[in-house]
């Protein structure tokens, strides 16, 4: 049996076939807009963080928030937001190695690269605290720094209230 389709019943199919097409690509484009937006307003409350590091004589916080990839392990995201916030310090401090302990207490630790001033060493706790201390989970972090021949060059542990920071334009 053979399908006699008219020229205007074949004009309507083609229609709806271009039409089902062209909106099937525009939820796509609009998913894809929507997720170039910003993470920020579908993502849960504790998985989106503010990346902090120093910066001449200040600390800055990056103007997109960091999503974490597993926000339900502790551990993962120490790796996670330490991988992104390393390489800020290279120059300086050489991010080594984070422990994670039963009593949730992060020991970072590093190798120091270059001399640093007081200031520079101040900001450099204050981001990585700022930063770290958003996982509601870690109690305390331990930062030990070493030099090249691995002798402790620093040694402390930092609650989340051991630097205040305020920054001027948030007023926070």
């Amino acid at each position: 049996m053979r399908f006699n389709i008219t020229n205007t019943k074949r004009f309507i199919f083609i229609l709806m076939i271009a039409a089902l097409l062209v909106t099937g690509v525009g939820c796509k484009k609009k998913a894809s807009d929507k997720d170039e937006q910003t993470t920020q307003s579908n993502a849960p409350e504790g998985t989106l963080i503010s990346i902090y590091h120093p910066e001449d004589s200040d600390i800055v916080v990056e103007s997109e928030r960091y999503q974490l990839k597993q926000p339900d392990s502790t551990a993962a995201s120490i790796e996670e937001i330490m991988a992104v916030i390393a390489p800020c310090y290279e120059d300086k401090l050489l991010y080594k190695t984070y422990m994670l302990d039963s009593n949730n207490v992060v020991t970072l630790e590093f190798e120091m690269v270059e001399e640093y001033t007081k200031e520079y060493y101040l900001l450099a706790k204050a981001s990585i605290i700022r930063t770290l201390y958003q996982i509601d989970d870690i109690s305390l972090i331990r930062i030990t720094i070493y030099s090249d021949d691995e002798k402790v060059v620093s040694e402390e542990e930092l609650d989340r209230d051991s630097i205040l920071y305020y920054d001027e334009e948030t007023g926070e």
